[in-house]
């Protein structure tokens, strides 16, 4: 379930001096917009937020605006399409991705839901798959804001090589209107992550394994993964092995997104100090301000809840002759110096629409690339729309009627 603090996102909003203000709230977790307006002047969308908490999973699926009173009473709701800020955004189509020999596409349509596990993030099964009971993580997009990240993400991972101490890619997702490109899954690893599950006994082998993935990604493939942490590692049970997942932030070295307060060698050292230590204020800061230094040279004291399978020295050991090794070897400064870089096109661009372009002299129409559109004006058009809206989780589990 997705949490509370994580559930709604507002892009947009309309201010006016002394209020009204009017807060258009995406909920993850219906995947619906609703804007909410209240007589405040509010500089910030939290007490809309609020107030729409308590609302929104009684709200009617149509309803897309409502009206709440400071004391946090539902003055009125609107279906009236009028009211509809919700936006529709481009997908491209299947044959822009490129993919490479093996990777498999599955319809949205084939995919059942079996939990929400953040915003955009579903876990799933695949209905007509060879293992229809194998879950899935299945990441997607509806808002222009998460267009680029989806597709670069797509790109790198379904493009790595099998390592075993990477989480497998699964498949690309294509909507069922028109097979279009919406997202991909990767293969479910049960039991937690080293974030969420904190009881095991922390072994020394699982740090040999992140350090050669990461050198693996770094030397190899000429990609940074730029977000090494705790969250992002889960153990391989059956195998008994740490793997590294989430790409989101990666980036080929020195390219677009590429940056080196996000060194994966850097966010390691911060990833055992936390793991040892249970103590993570060292990078609750920006990355550029976040400094490994002053946990190279002070000392590590275990978080009496932690086990490791051998003494702190000699992960210490470890990780400084690692640091080493890299500080004197081959330095990849560019993706292309790698010896088996990575790349894939980027994200293509949407034929042209002809838009109203408003002038002092008047209106003209032009053709312009737009990457989303207002739901309400592809609905004049009698453009097929491809709905995410759902119930309410809670409803789904019988708690809401």
């Amino acid at each position: 379930m997705i949490d509370s603090g994580d559930r709604f996102y507002a892009p947009s909003g309309a201010i006016y001096p002394g209020g009204p203000s009017t807060w258009h709230i995406i909920d993850w977790d219906q995947r619906r917009l609703v804007s909410v307006t209240m007589d405040e002047e509010l500089e910030s969308e939290d007490p809309a937020s609020e107030q729409l908490i308590k609302h929104i999973d009684s709200l009617p699926p149509d309803v897309c605006a409502i009206h709440v009173s400071p004391d946090g009473n539902l003055v009125s709701t609107s279906a009236d399409p009028k009211d509809d800020e919700t936006r529709c955004v481009y997908y491209p189509p299947l044959d822009s991705v490129q993919r490479p020999e093996g990777v498999p596409v599955i319809s949205r349509s084939d995919l059942e839901e079996i939990d929400r596990l953040g915003p955009n993030v579903d876990l799933v099964t695949c209905r007509h798959s060879s293992e229809p009971t194998q879950k899935l993580v299945f990441k997607y997009y509806f808002l222009l804001q998460h267009q680029l990240f989806n597709w670069h993400e797509m790109s790198l991972w379904m493009r790595l090589p099998k390592h075993p101490n990477i989480v497998p890619f699964h498949s690309i997702v294509v909507d069922e209107l028109e097979g279009r490109f919406v997202g991909f899954t990767s293969v479910y690893i049960p039991g937690g992550t080293l974030e969420e599950n904190n009881t095991r006994t922390f072994k020394l082998k699982w740090l040999h394994q992140l350090i050669n993935v990461i050198d693996e990604l770094n030397l190899n493939l000429g990609i940074s993964h730029q977000d090494i942490a705790p969250r992002n590692l889960v153990i391989h049970e059956p195998t008994d092995s740490l793997m590294l997942f989430d790409f989101d932030f990666s980036a080929r070295i020195g390219r677009t997104g590429y940056s080196e307060a996000r060194d994966d060698v850097k966010g390691t050292l911060f990833t055992m100090y936390e793991i040892i230590t249970r103590n993570d204020n060292l990078r609750a800061i920006r990355h550029e301000d976040q400094d490994v230094s002053l946990i190279e040279h002070k000392e590590w004291v275990r978080h009496p809840d932690v086990q490791l399978d051998r003494p702190i020295s000699e992960f210490r050991c470890v990780l400084e002759e690692w640091c080493e090794r890299r500080r004197a070897g081959k330095q990849i400064t560019l993706n292309t110096e790698a010896p088996n870089f990575l790349d894939w096109p980027p994200f293509p661009d949407p034929p042209l629409s002809e838009v109203e372009v408003h002038y002092v002299g008047g209106t003209v129409k032009e053709m312009k690339k737009l990457y989303d559109w207002k739901r309400t004006d592809l609905q004049k058009q009698g453009k097929a729309i491809l709905n995410w809206q759902r119930p309410p989780q809670r409803a789904k589990q019988g708690e809401v009627q």
